[in-house]
């Protein structure tokens, strides 16, 4: 009768936990303030790059609060309003220029 011998188990070597830094900020639009460079991409992906900077400066210099001293909840859709009246605007000044001539 042949008897079959168990493997010894080990335990598997414990690897150092890393602490990675990890940003909290996903970009989903709901994490306020925004990170700056999540904004320039936004604005990148948005054909508006050249409005990043105005729109966070703005944006910050009134902490990112309503009218009414209520804070904003999600800024992607104020970003998403000033990239339509940004190009709103240059829509008015185009036919304004072309109606000059």
């Amino acid at each position: 009768m042949i008897i079959k011998r168990k493997a010894k188990r080990f335990k598997p070597r414990e690897q150092p936990k890393i602490k990675k830094p990890v940003s909290k900020q996903k970009g989903f639009g709901t994490e306020m303030p925004p990170d700056y460079a999540l904004v320039v991409i936004y604005f990148d992906q948005k054909e508006a790059a050249n409005q990043a900077s105005s729109f966070f400066n703005w944006y910050e210099s009134i902490n990112w609060t309503g009218p009414r001293a209520a804070p904003y909840r999600n800024w992607k859709i104020l970003a998403s309003d000033w990239i339509f009246n940004y190009h709103q605007q240059l829509k008015l000044t185009k036919r304004l220029r072309r109606n000059r001539l």
